[in-house]
């Protein structure tokens, strides 16, 4: 079997990461984990080949990562299954939050990413709910609606320079254009620009996305309190996102 290439799905929190992951993982030709070496990535530590070895990257006692099938048993069967296929698989990778592409490329030249981006307004809004919210341990009480602006404008800009440069190793869908399309247009163009056909598995996790999508992530309230509106109105990084909007497929 030939070596399979890196690939990884970059993206803000709550920009659809998860979602992603998801449903590229479920093409047989795709592998995944889900944020496999979550506390790696911020640092200046290699992103090594090593660390996807089947071996290497299905053994949790690293500690790299909270989101272990153990310790997140919803996430039990998605490994159970990207450790059967991972093999033969033409791509294996993970989900990226810290959106490292400049520096993942230093040491995987070859790894691709797709990655997601959102509007800031339902990113600040999911981000002030969690923020808010005392019984979620897994977020800090100042990433707020206000903490997410830089965070976001940071993420865009990256992302920008990482398609503009390398288009060939990098390219951006929208959220709400992603998922809101019932034919998965933009999903057709990833896997186009992955060498991948589209397959059943594919559509039907996209399908399910897509429900998801229509029935429970459209129709939700985000409003957010006036003040906290003007300063997204004035510090959020607007042009940067119009001309990322432009490179999405």
């Amino acid at each position: 079997m030939p070596t399979p290439t890196p690939l990884f799905v970059a993206g803000l929190g709550r920009s659809g990461t998860t979602a992603l992951t998801q449903v590229l993982s479920s093409h047989p030709d795709i592998a995944l984990g889900v944020e496999r070496f979550k506390r790696l990535y911020p640092l200046d530590e290699p992103v090594s080949a090593d660390l996807f070895s089947r071996a290497r990257f299905f053994d949790f006692s690293d500690e790299l990562t909270n989101l272990t099938p153990h310790s997140s048993p919803q996430w039990a069967k998605h490994y159970a299954t990207m450790e059967t296929k991972w093999e033969q698989a033409r791509y294996v990778g993970d989900k990226m939050v810290a959106i490292r592409l400049q520096h993942t490329w230093s040491s995987l030249p070859q790894a691709r990413f797709v990655c997601i981006v959102r509007d800031i307004e339902p990113v600040a809004a999911s981000w002030e709910t969690r923020a808010q919210d005392p019984d979620d341990l897994g977020w800090k009480s100042n990433q707020d609606a206000m903490g997410a602006v830089k965070r976001w404008n940071r993420a865009l800009g990256r992302i920008r320079r990482a398609v503009k440069q390398r288009p060939e190793h990098a390219v951006v869908v929208e959220y709400d254009r992603f998922f809101g399309d019932p034919a998965g247009q933009a999903l057709g163009n990833v896997l186009t620009w992955l060498g991948l056909d589209r397959t059943d598995t594919v559509d039907r996790a996209f399908e399910r996305a897509h429900r998801h999508f229509v029935d429970v992530v459209a129709p939700k309230d985000r409003a957010l309190p006036p003040a906290t509106l003007a300063f997204l109105d004035e510090q959020a990084h607007r042009k940067v996102w119009r001309e990322v909007l432009d490179l999405a497929l």
